[in-house]
């Protein structure tokens, strides 16, 4: 199972700066995928947290979920089922009774869903971030044999914000400036945090900066259709 970190080296002046004004430090996670789906908080480090050097950590390890919850700004998305799966499998939510289940016939590297229901669900992946599995993004999908694939990305989006929002919470711009990182190739990154110039790593370019908001659906998702067509016809009744 690939683990990956960032570290976030700040000062301790700067730490203790954030700490006193009350600054959370909130992540979100990069997938593929098509429909108009929306990023959530993937985590939140209080400011009692912050370190001179913050590491965050996951893992590949993934959950899928389905939801009544509606994907909308500052809606927090509650899971009404929800269960472990891998990339390359196929969940499908099964008709009459809403649950699902999981097997391997979904997309190789995503996460693909099949809603065999005649009712409109929420479906979207949650990932192993600093030891917890939390949601990630949010996906609507329709009933009757519609479709979604999820890609994990390994590109991250960091914002410190005295914004308090819990996980989970769909977020579509950001609340402050952040930074989007790229750790493709990698398992590893160190940046840098300064309160006054922000986010850094030196000049390379696996770092950019975004300011405050940026519309993140269009930062953290990438578009996406072929293989839900190709699942679909797969699956047609």
């Amino acid at each position: 199972m690939a683990t990956f970190s960032t570290t976030i080296n700040i000062s301790p002046t700067d730490v203790k700066i954030l700490k006193d004004e009350g600054y959370s430090l909130y992540g979100f996670k990069s997938v593929a995928a098509s429909g108009d789906g929306s990023p959530t908080v993937w985590f939140n480090l209080p400011s009692e947290k912050l370190l001179t050097k913050t590491v965050i950590k996951w893992e590949e390890e993934f959950q899928a979920y389905n939801s009544t919850s509606t994907v909308a700004p500052k809606v927090t998305i509650e899971a009404s089922n929800t269960i472990p799966t891998d990339l390359g499998e196929l969940v499908t939510i099964e008709k009459g009774s809403g649950n699902i289940t999981a097997s391997a016939n979904g997309v190789d590297g995503a996460v693909s869903f099949l809603n065999q229901d005649t009712q409109r669900f929420t479906v979207g992946i949650n990932q192993m971030v600093n030891g917890k599995s939390n949601i990630l993004c949010a996906f609507p999908i329709l009933g009757a044999g519609s479709s979604r694939v999820i890609t994990p990305i390994t590109k991250i989006a960091l914002i410190f914000s005295t914004e308090q929002i819990v996980t989970a919470t769909v977020i579509t711009k950001a609340m402050s400036a952040g930074a989007f990182i790229n750790l493709t190739g990698v398992s590893s990154r160190d940046t840098n945090y300064d309160i006054n110039t922000g986010w850094s790593a030196g000049g390379a370019t696996w770092l950019k900066n975004f300011d405050a908001f940026t519309d993140l659906k269009k930062l953290l998702i990438e578009t996406t259709s072929r293989e839900e067509r190709a699942l679909s016809e797969r699956h047609a009744q």
